[in-house]
C-alpha cells in the first residue's frame, strides 16, 4: 500500500521538472523551429503560445485540428490569415464609419462641445481605445508595447494625416495645433524618460504620464470655455457700437469679422455629405479632379437640420405602427440601393461578398444618424435589438474574459448574459408600446458599446493573426510592429478620417490625428505600467523598449518638428504638398526598418552590454 502510495513520487524526476520549467519558458517562435509532428503538443503546452489566442486557438487550430505537416500547406494558411486580416480591417472601417463616427457627432453635438475639442477628445478616444484594450491584453503581456504605440503613432500622424491634407485642404486652428504638437512632443519625451533611466518602472510614473493626459485635456476644455466668454464679451461691444450714431463702420466690421470667425471655431454641426456621394453621371465623388495643385480651403458644407429629418415622415393621423415589417426588411438589406445602382460590375460584387458581415451588424447593432430620415430609426428592428444586443455583446466580453476554450474556439459563456433579457425584455416592450414608426425616441447608448466592442475584438484579432504570421515566417515582433501592425491598426483612422475630412470636419480630424497620439502614448502606456507588473520589473525596460524603439522614437520626434515646421511656414493652412510630404517620411521609416531588419544597417539604439562578472 505504501508502495503505492509512493509510487506517484517517485515517477516525478528532475527531468520532469525541468521539462516543466522548459514549457513555461520558451518562445513560441522555438516550437516553430520544431518538426510538424511535435508542434500540436508543444503549441498547447508552451505558455508563451497561449497568450497569442483571443476568440479563436489559431495555433491549436492549424497543428492539431488541421494537422499541418509540410511548409506549402503553411504559408498558404498565412495567406487565408492575411485574406481574414483584411476581412477584420474592413469590418473595423465599416463599423466607424456606419456606426462610431455618426454616434461620436451626436455625442459631441449634445455636450455643446466645439469641432476641435470634440476631435482632440471622443474622436481621439474612438480612433485609439483599441491600443488601450489590446496593450492589456494577454498577447501583449510581454510584447515591446513603446515600440508598438509609437510606431502606431507615427503611423497615424503621417498616413492618416497625410490622407487628411491631401485629399480636402482646410484652415486649420493655429494656436490649438501647435499646442497639442507641443503637449505630444512632451508626452514622448517624458515617456522616453521613464523607459531609458535606470531601475524599474514604478506605478507613481504611470500615474504621473496619466495626469499629463488630465492636464492636457483640461487645457483643452478651458481654452473652448475661454473662447465662448469672449464670444459672448465680443457680442456685447457689437450691440454697442451698433447702436451708436452713427456707428463706427470700419471698428464695427473689424469686430463682426473676428466674431464671426470665432463663432466658427466654436461651432459644431451636422453636415450635409450627400454631395460627397457618387454622381450619377461621372461615377467620382465630389473632389478637385486636379490633385498636382492645392484648391483653395472649400467652404463648409450646409448643415443638416437633424430635427426635420426626425419628424419628416411624422404624422399623427398615420398609426403607430405603420409599414412595420415592411420597414424591417428594408433595415436589415445588406446592399445599399444607391450604391447597386451607381456601382459598376465590380462594385456590386464587392457589394454581395460583404452581405454576410454587413447583415450581422445590421441585425444585432442599432444605426443612428442624424443625416438619415427618422435617424435611422426602425421601431421592430431597434426593440428587438434592445434584448440582442446586451445579450451578444455581454456574453463576447464574459467569454473573452474568461478565455475557456473547447479545441480551437472559445466556449460561449451565458451565466451573465442569460439574465440581461429580465431586463430588457420589459424596456423593449414599454418602448414598442410607446414608440412610433415615424418618429424616433433617443438611441444613442447601445450603438456606442456595441460599435466599441466590435472595434476591440477586430482590432485584437488582426494583432493575434499578425503576430502568428510574425512567427511562421520568422520575422521579429518589432519589425511586425511598426510595419504590418502599424498600418493595419492606422487603416480604420484612415478611412474614418478621410471620410469627415471630405464631409468638412477637417479640423476635427486633423485635432483627433495629433490629440489620439497624445492620448495613446499617456494614456495607454499609464494604463499598461499601472496594470500590469511584468512591465513594472527591473530591466522590462530591455523588451519594452524594443529593438526598434529608438529609431520610432528619432522618427517621431522629426515627425513633430517637421509638422510645426510646415504648419508655421504655410500659416496653418493643410496643403498637398504637406501631405505627399508627410507620406515620404513614412516611407523613408519603412524603408529604415526593413534595412534593420536585414541587418543592412544599424538601429540607433545601443549595442546591449553585459559587464564581466
Amino acid at each position: 500500500m505504501s508502495a503505492r502510495t509512493r509510487s506517484p513520487e517517485l515517477n516525478i524526476t528532475e527531468l520532469d521538472f525541468e521539462f516543466h520549467y522548459f514549457l513555461k519558458n520558451i518562445s513560441c517562435r522555438a516550437v516553430m523551429r520544431l518538426p510538424y509532428s511535435y508542434r500540436c503538443k508543444m503549441a498547447t503546452q508552451a505558455d508563451d503560445c497561449q497568450r497569442i489566442i483571443n476568440f479563436f486557438n489559431y495555433f491549436r487550430m492549424m497543428y492539431c485540428s488541421i494537422d499541418i505537416d509540410d511548409k506549402t500547406t503553411e504559408v498558404l494558411f498565412m495567406f487565408l490569415f492575411a485574406f481574414i486580416c483584411v476581412a477584420f480591417l474592413w469590418l473595423m472601417s465599416f463599423n466607424i464609419s456606419t456606426y462610431f463616427s455618426p454616434i461620436l457627432k451626436i455625442i459631441s453635438l449634445k455636450l455643446h462641445m466645439n469641432e476641435y475639442l470634440a476631435g482632440v477628445t471622443f474622436l481621439a478616444f474612438g480612433n485609439c481605445s483599441p491600443e488601450i484594450i489590446a496593450n492589456l491584453m494577454p498577447v501583449r503581456a510581454d510584447a515591446p508595447i513603446f515600440t508598438i504605440t509609437v510606431g502606431n503613432t507615427l503611423a497615424i500622424i503621417l498616413l492618416s494625416g497625410g490622407a487628411v491634407c491631401f485629399l480636402r485642404p482646410f484652415k486649420m486652428n493655429g494656436p490649438c495645433t501647435l499646442r497639442d504638437l507641443l503637449f505630444l512632443l512632451l508626452g514622448v519625451e517624458v515617456l522616453r524618460f521613464v523607459m531609458i533611466k535606470e531601475g524599474a518602472v514604478t506605478i507613481w510614473e504611470g500615474i504621473v504620464l496619466f495626469s499629463i493626459y488630465v492636464l492636457y485635456v483640461g487645457i483643452n476644455i478651458a481654452d473652448v470655455v475661454l473662447l465662448r466668454f469672449h464670444i459672448r464679451k465680443l457680442r456685447k461691444e457689437v450691440e454697442n457700437l451698433a447702436s451708436l450714431t452713427p456707428p463706427p463702420k470700419q471698428e464695427l466690421a473689424a469686430k463682426l469679422q473676428k466674431l464671426t470667425l470665432w463663432e466658427e471655431e466654436d461651432d459644431i454641426r451636422i453636415h450635409d455629405t450627400a454631395k460627397y456621394r457618387p454622381s450619377r453621371e461621372s461615377g467620382r465623388h465630389f473632389s478637385d479632379p486636379v490633385y498636382f495643385v492645392t484648391p483653395r480651403p472649400a467652404e463648409r458644407p450646409e448643415a443638416v437640420d437633424y430635427d426635420a429629418n426626425r419628424t419628416n415622415l411624422h404624422n399623427s393621423e398615420n398609426p403607430k405602427n405603420l409599414l412595420l415589417f415592411t420597414e424591417l426588411i428594408q433595415s436589415l438589406n445588406p446592399i445599399d440601393g444607391e450604391a447597386w445602382q451607381l456601382g459598376g460590375r465590380c462594385n456590386r460584387i464587392y457589394l454581395i461578398v460583404r452581405c454576410p458581415l454587413v447583415f450581422v451588424l445590421l441585425l444585432f447593432i442599432p444605426v443612428v444618424d442624424y443625416e438619415k430620415d427618422k435617424h435611422g430609426w426602425s421601431k421592430l428592428l431597434n426593440c428587438t435589438q434592445i434584448v440582442t444586443n446586451p445579450f451578444v455583446f455581454i456574453t463576447l466580453v464574459h467569454s473573452a474574459v474568461t478565455s475557456e476554450y473547447h479545441t480551437w474556439y472559445i466556449t460561449l459563456d451565458f451565466s451573465i448574459s442569460m439574465w440581461s433579457p429580465c431586463l430588457t425584455i420589459p424596456l423593449a416592450i414599454v418602448i414598442f408600446w410607446h414608440s412610433r414608426t415615424d418618429v424616433p425616441p433617443l438611441f444613442v447608448i447601445l450603438t456606442f458599446f456595441s460599435s466599441m466592442v466590435t472595434i476591440w475584438f477586430t482590432v485584437t484579432e488582426v494583432e493575434v493573426l499578425s503576430e502568428i504570421v510574425s512567427i511562421v515566417f520568422n520575422l521579429s515582433e518589432t519589425f511586425m510592429a511598426v510595419t504590418f501592425e502599424a498600418v493595419s491598426n492606422a487603416t480604420p483612422d484612415i478611412i474614418a478620417n478621410s471620410q469627415l475630412a471630405m464631409q468638412g470636419y477637417g479640423r476635427m480630424t486633423f485635432a483627433a490625428i495629433i490629440g489620439g497620439p497624445v492620448f495613446a502614448i499617456l494614456v495607454s502606456m499609464s494604463l499598461a505600467f499601472i496594470f500590469n507588473h511584468r512591465v513594472r520589473e527591473a530591466g522590462a525596460n530591455l523588451w519594452v523598449y524594443g529593438d526598434q524603439g529608438e529609431n520610432c522614437y528619432i522618427f517621431l520626434v522629426i515627425t513633430i518638428v517637421t509638422t510645426l515646421w510646415w504648419c508655421l511656414t504655410f500659416n496653418f493652412y493643410a496643403r498637398r504638398s504637406a501631405g505627399v510630404f508627410l507620406w515620404l517620411i513614412y516611407l523613408l521609416f519603412l524603408v529604415y526598418a526593413v534595412c534593420v531588419e536585414w541587418d543592412v544597417v544599424h538601429e540607433f539604439s545601443r549595442d546591449q552590454y553585459i559587464e564581466p562578472i
